[in-house]
């Protein structure tokens, strides 16, 4: 059940706005996606919880580390928070990705991968292989980072 009179500054405890939803609350979190940078090029905000808004919250808390379950409470709502108070990510198409929290290296695979190979102008498969570190440490190199060919936290913060 939407949540009449949605304030981004404060976070209800009790806040939650979910697929089926109508109303302004969901206008507000349509906004905040878009700001985000999230794809709501179908309906955009149209104030109802349908498809296209389910898919962005979801996105949105994959990308952000959150339970992906599709539901804006108070989690989603204090994460959207946070990022649209950086006014370098507002408006993005691609907003800034978190580090996830470990060292991205050859041989791992997935998303990760695929975000660090396109930043490094490597065609994405997922797979880091030796043509990922190659180009991982030409970057390294031009960015004045320690080439080693891992992104750490100090790489993907210049990455992302």
């Amino acid at each position: 059940m939407a949540v009449p009179g949605l304030e981004i500054r404060g976070v209800q405890k009790d806040f939650v706005i979910q697929y089926g939803d109508r109303g302004p609350g969901v206008k507000r979190i349509q906004e905040y996606l878009i700001k985000a940078g999230m794809d709501l090029r179908e309906h955009g905000v149209d104030g109802i919880f349908g498809p296209e808004t389910l898919g962005a919250v979801r996105k949105f808390q994959r990308m952000y580390g959150l339970i992906e379950d599709g539901i804006v409470g108070p989690n989603t709502l204090g994460q959207l928070k946070k990022v649209l108070r950086n006014p370098g990510l507002q408006g993005q198409e691609n907003p800034v990705r978190p580090y996830p929290g470990h060292y991205v290296m050859i041989g791992d695979r997935g998303r990760d991968v695929e975000a660090i190979q396109r930043a490094v102008n490597v065609t994405p498969d997922g797979i880091f292989g030796p043509v990922t570190e190659h180009a991982v440490r030409q970057y390294q190199g031009r960015m004045g980072l320690q080439v080693d060919g891992i992104i750490g936290p100090a790489t993907w913060n210049v990455l992302f």
